[in-house]
């Protein structure tokens, strides 16, 4: 048994000859019919994917700028929105105060009216009153002047009187 450890050792010189000739051929069609196809793959497939991403930040951006005015447009409706519900309470506010200054312009008129139509029963009343007076004074002085002078008679015509004026 005999172990050639050289031959082991050191490869073949003509199988290594091969073996690059058959390297540098298949380099040679590599490179000559493979090469710019596979580059202009790569190329392609590089544009498509920076396009992706192109596309991908621009949606992003967009995305963030429809965002940012939507709240700018949420907060302004907000604003809005309070205007208009403190607009609303003062419009009623003022409404409600116009409503209880007319009320009292008319409860202070009516009642302005009210004493001057009991003013005006009471001057109609006095006179009324001094009317009847007058007419129970004149029918006391006839009855006195048709009787006798007496001041029994006299007394009770004047207790008479009095008792149809306080009646």
């Amino acid at each position: 048994m005999d172990i050639d450890i050289a031959g082991k050792l050191f490869p073949n010189i003509t199988t290594l000859i091969v073996q690059l000739c058959s390297t540098g051929v298949m380099l040679f069609v590599f490179k000559k019919y493979l090469w710019a196809p596979v580059q202009a793959y790569f190329a392609k497939r590089a544009d498509f994917i920076e396009t992706q991403i192109n596309e991908a930040k621009d949606m992003n951006e967009k995305a963030k700028k429809f965002m940012q005015e939507s709240e700018q447009q949420a907060r302004v409706s907000a604003r809005e929105y309070h205007e208009i519900v403190e607009r609303a309470k003062s419009d009623a506010l003022k409404e409600r105060d116009d409503i209880i200054i007319e009320a009292r312009k008319e409860a202070a008129s009516k009642i302005e009216q009210a004493q001057k139509e009991i003013e005006a029963e009471k001057v109609q009343a006095k006179t009324e009153m001094k009317e009847e007076i007058v007419d129970i004074a004149i029918e006391v002085a006839t009855k006195i002047i048709q009787k006798e002078m007496n001041t029994k008679q006299n007394q009770e015509l004047v207790e008479e009187f009095v008792e149809k004026v306080v009646n």
